[in-house]
Order: C-alpha cells, then structure tokens, then sequence
C-alpha cells in the first residue's frame, strides 16, 4: 500500500509539471493572439469531456507503463540494502550487480569496501593470532618458570580465583587447589587480607596438608596478588624454652663436673672426667650457637598502628582513631602483627568505639587502647586477657595488663636505622678523557635505543686516582631509554685506610661504616660481571674510569652525560648532574651516593635519548664522534 502512494504521489507530482509545462506554452504562443485565444477558449468548452477523457486515459496509460518500473527501482533498492546487510556477518560475500546504472554503481562501491574491510580483518585477525602465539609462548615460559621455583606459588584475582600455580603450591595444598577455585577455601582469609598489608613480612599459618609459611605480594594493575608457600620445617625442633631448658641443664651439669674435679684426681675416675668436663664444654659451645625461631617481625611504629586500626575495623566493625607521639615515629617494633591484631579484636568484642595510643618509652613501643568504660567480668573484676592477645604479646617478649578502661601494652622496639646526610662541598671538577670515546665496529651503527647501558657511580677516599681508594660502587641496566630498576649493583668497600673529613662530608661514608665491609677485590668480579656487554654510561666518568683502570676496568667506549650536555645544551652554564635532573623531571634522590647517582645518571640519558634523535643523532657512533669533537673532551684526568 505503501509503495501505491508513494507512486500515485508522483504520478500526481508529474502530471502537475507535464499540465504546467503545457498551459506556460500555450500562453506564451497566444500573446497578442485574442482572436485565436478566444476561438481555443470556445472550442475547449464544447469538445470539455472528449478532452477531459483523453487526460483520463493518458494518465492510465502513463500509470500503467511507470508503476512496473518504480515498484522495481523501488524493490532494486531494498534488495540492495538488505543484501549489502549481509556483510555485517560475512565481509566475503559479494553483491550481485543489477538493476539501474546508479543501483550498479553504488554495489560495486559497497563490494569494493566490503573486500578492503575482509582484508582488514584478516590482517586484524592474523596479528590478534600472532599476539595470542607470544602470549601463549610466554605464558608457557612463566608456567615453566613457575613450575620449577622451590616454593610453591599462587597466582590469583581480586576476587581469590587462583590464576596459575605450580607443582609445589599443589603439594603444600593438596587437591583442593585449581585454576578458577577460590584460594579463600584453603587458607585463612583474614590472614591472607592481613598480609597484603606487610607484603615483605612472613607469616606461619594451618594450611590443608600442614602448617605453612604464608607471604602476600600485591600485583598493580588489574589487582590480585601472588601468594609465595612454603613448607613450615622445624629445624630440629628447638624453641626459647627447650633451648633455655637445655642451658640450664648444662649449666649444671659443668657445675658438677668442677665441683668433682678436685675429689676424682688420682682416681681412676679421673680420666673419665676429664672426658665428661670437655663434652659439657663443647656442648655448651654447640647449644650457644643455636637460636630459637623468630616468634616476631619487626615494623614501623607507624605502619603498625595503622595496620591494627584497619585490621580492627575489618573484623570488628570498630573504626578506632589512633595517634603516635612523634618520638615514637621511625621506632622497630618487634610484633606478630596478625596475633596482636586478632588479640585486640576480641578484647573490642563488645566495644563500639575505641582509641588507639601509642608512645616511646625507652626501647619500648607503650600501646594505650582506650575503650569508653571498664570491661568488667563476671565476677567484678577485670576480665582476663584474650588468649590470642597474651600469646601475641609473649611471642614479642612483651608485656599486657588492664587498667581501668585502658589496655597497656608494651612491645620492644629499636630505633631505625637513620641514612647519613648527603651535604657537603661543591662537587668534582669536570673532566673528560678522549681515550674514552673509542666504540667498536659493531657499535658504531647501533641505534641508541637498541643497546644495553650500564650507568654507574663511584665514591672514593679522594679525588687523587694514583694515591685514593673506591669505597662505593653503584650501577643500573639501561635497555634503550628504560631504566630497569630492578637490575641494580650496589656495594660498600673496606678501602683498608681511614677516610678523610672532607670526603666524608661529601658522601657520608665513615671509617666505622665501612671496616666490616669486604675488600675491592671481593667486590670486584660481581661488577665486572655487572658491566660486561653493556655500554659504560656516567656522568663525567673520566673521574670514575681513572680508579677503575687501576684495577683492571678498562671497558670502552663510555657515554658521557656531562658531554651529551654540552652537545644539547650548548649556550647553557650549568651541567651538573643536579641540574640536569632537574631540568628532566627526575626527582634528586640519594645524591652522592654511588647508586643514588648512577640511577639519577640513567634517568637523565633517557631524557636525553629522544633529544639526540631530534637533532639527527641516531647511532652511538655519531652520538661519540660529535662527542670527541667538544673542547671539554680534549681534557684528560
């Protein structure tokens, strides 16, 4: 019905442009014609319905020839469109080229697109299958990786859902475990929650075939986190008590022997023990080198605090508040965060709200938890202390008692290791030594960013390379313009001679700091492995190269950060590598020390790469010759 319409519309639309055509000439030829005007006039109005016939049947006729032919333009068109439909689910399929010219036309266009879209597909999905190939690749790589680290490992999501294992994580948990399955079901889940807090930090668990040492790892990104098992082996079987027991008893059993000593001489029994004194002797020597099990980890008073306020508030629904006095700030205190956390839980069984207060006292960490009224028992009195809470505080060596509406405790602690101050007088002079910028031939065409850097850093005794000594050594892996963070070398050296004032204000390293540490010919063959098939990166390394020729490092061609400088930034005064850092965004950490520097040198020579290239320096051979040709490497040390 549809179609009829829209036909009769535009039969109606032509016969109104064919009668207007028509009436426009007939006017135009009868201008000036009156007589003529009216004899037509007279004759339409008597021959009116021979005329009005004649339009009738022309109009039939017209109709009966146009609608074969618009219901067939129209039907060519829909075809069209519901044909080329197709190719949403099949890009191979072709159109077919019929109807009018311009429905022709318009196929082929479509089948020309349809053929480049299949063949985008196609490459689409031939390098979709190509990323799956490596991926699978690697994951095969990693699982057999995995599969051969001598603990056992887990792999899972946000949600528990193990991810990948391996054979030793199958063992220590037993069937229960598989891709898909929730880890939650096999080991305790606030444990594992606990964890994730202190991701460095071991913690003994019951796990399905036995106990188990437990460690969290987060993973950024997507989240998740890796779970690292391991079997919790008694080594033979000795705890504090046992081994002061055992003490004891030879204690004693030396005392008796002494105190027989002077009846037995010139017995026969005086052989005998003699044999009995020097047995108690060596066993005295033997059980003094045993050490009992670590019941605690130590952690920052800080974290410490705020890992029990969260631990509280998850398995409690108690959102205590909590303070520590800055004194007690950068303290170590011995702690099984995990047992302390589940102790104050249930001493808050009935709380609502609670404080958490924590201060120094001498070597101690003193814990306040703060509860809106006494805890009164049964009987009146105090109640006791949850066991989980005694058990954790005892394993710390501490000590716990109510007061009130107060919870004391106290933890031992120590005081953190503090870094020295890296402040001192201006830094070495800048020098350079052309021996340097030699490369190999395999070298001269590699682009800068396919190669292997190794930035490093030395501090020394002295500024003189003939008569100081090396007392640090720091370097980092550089691939391209990547610094990789967790390829790093970093060693203090007993240089075997004091170390003086001036050099220490520089660098922080003390006499006391470093006679412990082993010599440079210990340290020696571990950096040589370091730096072997990389190219040598520093910052004014001419200073650096001068020691290590000394001691049999001689490894061109070296890259320079203070010459790359000079080449970049020719009009500008100051090249220091401070300076530099800060004009690349990288953050000055650790200056003047040996990895500290070398980390701050590796930063800024990525910063410089994508410089170099623009001003068309593209091989290490050009970045060198550009390099040699500088004033600055003319200077020798």
């Amino acid at each position: 019905m549809r179609e009829t319409l829209r036909f009769l519309g535009a039969l109606l639309l032509g016969l109104l442009l064919v009668g207007g055509t028509v009436g426009l000439g007939l006017f135009l030829l009868l201008q000036g014609e009156e007589s003529l005007k009216k004899e037509l006039l007279r004759l339409a109005q008597a021959k009116l319905p021979v005329l009005l016939f004649v339009g009738f049947l022309f109009t039939l006729v017209l109709a009966a020839l146009l609608y074969p032919v618009f219901l067939g333009y129209l039907a060519a068109t829909r075809a069209l469109g519901q044909e080329a439909e197709i190719l949403l689910a099949n890009p191979g399929h072709r159109l077919r080229l019929r109807g009018p010219f311009e429905l022709r036309a318009l196929a082929d266009l479509i089948n020309r697109l349809a053929q480049e879209k299949e063949a985008l597909e196609k490459e689409v999905a031939a390098r979709i299958a190509e990323a799956k190939s490596l991926l699978e690749e690697e994951r095969r790589k990693l699982s057999a990786l995995v599969g051969h680290l001598p603990h056992g490992v887990v792999l899972a999501n946000p949600k528990g859902q193990v991810l990948l294992y391996n054979q030793g994580a199958r063992e220590l948990l037993g069937q229960g475990l598989g891709v898909g399955k929730s880890l939650f079901g096999l080991l305790d889940r606030e444990l594992m929650v606990h964890a994730l807090g202190l991701p460095e930090k071991r913690f003994l668990t019951q796990g399905p075939e036995g106990p188990l040492w437990l460690q969290v790892v987060p993973l950024e990104g997507e989240g998740g986190f890796l779970v690292l098992l391991e079997e919790a082996r008694e080594k033979g079987g000795w705890d504090a008590a046992l081994l002061h027991r055992l003490k004891d008893k030879l204690a004693g059993l030396k005392a008796l022997a002494e105190a027989l000593d002077q009846e037995a001489r010139g017995t026969p029994l005086e052989p005998l023990l003699k044999t009995a004194k020097a047995t108690a002797e060596e066993l005295g020597q033997l059980v003094a080198s045993w050490e009992a099990p670590a019941q605690a980890a130590e952690v920052l008073a800080e974290d410490l605090l705020a890992l029990l306020a969260q631990a509280l508030e998850r398995e409690t629904g108690v959102s205590p508040g909590f303070s520590l006095e800055g004194e007690a700030r950068n303290l170590l205190v011995q702690a099984d965060t995990y047992a302390l956390a589940r102790g104050l839980a249930a001493a808050l069984r009935d709380e609502e709200e609670a404080f958490l207060e924590g201060r120094r006292e001498g070597n101690l960490l003193h814990l306040t938890l703060t509860l809106p009224k006494p805890p009164i028992s049964p009987g009146g009195a105090h109640p006791d202390l949850p066991p989980l809470l005694k058990e954790a505080v005892e394993k710390s060596g501490g000590s716990a008692w109510w007061a009130g509406s107060h919870l004391h405790l106290l933890l031992p602690a120590r005081e953190a290791p503090r870094l020295p101050a890296k402040i001192g007088p201006p830094p070495r002079a800048e020098v350079f030594d052309l021996s340097l910028l030699h490369a190999p031939e395999e070298l001269e065409e590699a682009p800068l960013e396919g190669l292997l850097y190794t930035a490093f850093d030395l501090e020394t005794t002295g500024l003189d390379p003939e008569k100081d000594a090396i007392i640090a050594l720091g370097a980092v892996h550089i691939l391209g313009k990547k610094v990789l963070r967790h390829e790093v070398f970093e060693a203090l050296v007993n240089p075997g001679r004091p170390i003086p004032k001036a050099s220490t204000e520089i660098h922080g390293l003390t006499w006391e700091m470093l006679k412990e540490k082993p010599k440079l010919e210990e340290v020696l063959p571990g950096f040589r492995l370091f730096l072997e098939d990389t190219v040598l990166l520093a910052h004014n390394g001419a200073f650096d190269m001068a020691f290590l020729r000394r001691v049999g490092i001689d490894q061109p061609p070296l890259v320079d950060t203070l010459l790359l400088s000079y080449l970049l930034f020719p009009d500008l005064q100051d090249h220091r590598l401070e300076t530099l850092a800060e004009r690349f965004g990288v953050p000055v950490i650790g200056r003047h020390t040996a990895l500290g520097d070398a980390l701050m040198t590796a930063e800024v020579f990525a910063g410089m790469v994508p410089l170099l290239r623009a001003k068309g320096y593209r091989t290490l051979g050009e970045v060198l010759r550009a390099c040699a040709r500088l004033p600055l490497a003319r200077l020798k040390y």
